[in-house]
């Protein structure tokens, strides 16, 4: 279906039958990825192969497959009923419903028990779970993905072991906190909190857990942006001598960091 005008087949629902959500996951947002543009692409050719039409996007970035879709920011609010009607969903791989069999399973088998349509690209037609060797490729594809999450998990539990053996740090500091050295170029001596960052999330914590209603991940975001506020990413270059670039804070980030640490930064001083 390359030779389709995929742009076409982005339309509001019309009561069809075949009116589909496009479904698009990654872990890690990063600018130089071309990831969300090729599942955008794939996706489309999937919902066209079936005869169907996109009406709206659950893009979840920065979100571990091993989420369970239920839960998912964007994905969630569909699975449970509460974002209108739509006829199926669409995804570039099993992966990209998430990487966890149970999970996997637990979704095509919603769709399926709910008469709605659940498609992949690469794979001919929707998936029909009631057939055997459709449920089987599909568990197998899950499973798949499975594995290689906990292959990946694996080997950062091992780097991490060996890294903190060795007196390095692994990775970047998490916004809100900062590296100590008690010499320079030294081993790192131990992590504490940077003064302004720590600051802005203890604000950020405090204005949420006052007005909930009001107050949310998406308000302070576009809060942070309108007063100029570093992002992580910009602040942790900024840190490292490198200039800013400008970067945009998102409710999806914010919300993370804020799930990580807020208790921390609220009982400090």
């Amino acid at each position: 279906m390359r030779g389709t005008d995929l742009d076409m087949i982005e339309r509001p629902y019309d009561g069809c039958g075949k009116c589909l959500l496009g479904v698009r996951r990654l872990s890690r947002m990063k600018a130089a990825t071309s990831s969300p543009e090729r599942q955008r692409e794939d996706v489309l050719s999937a919902a066209a192969s079936i005869g169907g039409h996109i009406i709206g996007w659950a893009d979840d970035w920065e979100v571990s497959g091993a989420t369970d879709p239920v839960t998912r920011p964007k994905l969630g609010p569909w699975l449970r009923d509460k974002r209108g009607p739509y006829d199926g969903l669409v995804a570039a791989a099993v992966d990209r419903l998430g990487r966890n069999v149970v999970d996997c399973l637990n979704t095509g088998y919603k769709m399926r028990d709910e008469g709605k349509l659940l498609a992949t690209y690469g794979h001919e037609g929707p998936w029909d779970l009631d057939d055997p060797t459709d449920e089987n490729r599909f568990t197998m594809e899950a499973w798949g993905a499975q594995m290689e999450l906990r292959a990946i998990q694996r080997r950062n539990r091992n780097a991490t072991i060996k890294t903190r053996a060795a007196g390095r740090p692994k990775g970047k500091p998490s916004y809100g906190f900062q590296y100590v050295r008690l010499v320079m170029g030294g081993k790192i001596d131990h992590v504490e909190l940077h003064p302004h960052a720590s600051t802005v999330l203890r604000l950020i914590a405090r204005r949420i857990l006052a007005d909930p209603e009001r107050v949310t991940p998406s308000s302070e975001a576009a809060r942070l942006n309108r007063e100029g506020e570093l992002c992580p990413a910009d602040h942790l270059a900024v840190m490292y001598g490198k200039p800013a670039g400008g970067r945009p804070w998102s409710p999806t980030s914010l919300r993370n960091i804020r799930t990580s640490f807020c208790p921390r930064l609220l009982s400090a001083t």
